[in-house]
């Protein structure tokens, strides 16, 4: 780090590119000065230059180490979207069949009750047919043993041919 005083003392001093030595800034010439800064533009593009080799050098360097970090980390990314979406979707199913299961929870009641009413008004129903069949059962059973009693009777009954 460099303190205030030397870089007051730094800007004092520049290199004189025609006499190839460090004279004071104050005494060197607009032309010495000129030439010192292009000499110094020149020396920093070589040091950019040199530096961005370097350091393409090493970002290829660390793409060949970090890219099967980088694919891996897309394909756990891309994993961890995949799981947040099916988290959503179990989510929105839960709720919806939580709200199902209370909906139905609260109808099974009345559902039983209707149930419950419909096989009384089915049993009732099925006690007065099967009343109702016993009564035509007794009935034809009366009517077959008065036909019976009329064939059999001691005077049959003639049959009356019409009259022509």
């Amino acid at each position: 780090m460099r303190t205030p005083r030397y870089e007051e003392c730094y800007r004092e001093v520049m290199f004189n590119v025609t006499q190839t030595k460090y004279t004071r800034a104050s005494m060197s010439s607009k032309k010495d000065r000129i030439e010192f800064l292009e000499k110094a533009l020149e020396v920093n593009r070589q040091l950019m230059t040199r530096e961005a080799k370097h350091a393409a050098k090493i970002e290829k360097k660390l793409k060949i180490v970090l890219g099967g970090y980088q694919a891996k980390a897309m394909a756990l990314c891309k994993q961890i979207e995949e799981i947040n979406d099916q988290l959503d979707t179990v989510s929105v199913e839960n709720v919806t069949y939580t709200r199902l299961r209370e909906s139905e929870q609260n109808i099974i009641p009345v559902r039983i009750k209707k149930l419950e009413d419909h096989v009384k008004r089915q049993t009732e129903r099925e006690k007065q047919l099967q009343a109702r069949f016993k009564s035509l059962l007794d009935q034809r059973k009366d009517l077959t043993l008065e036909i019976a009693k009329l064939d059999i009777g001691p005077d049959p009954v003639q049959h009356q041919q019409p009259v022509e």
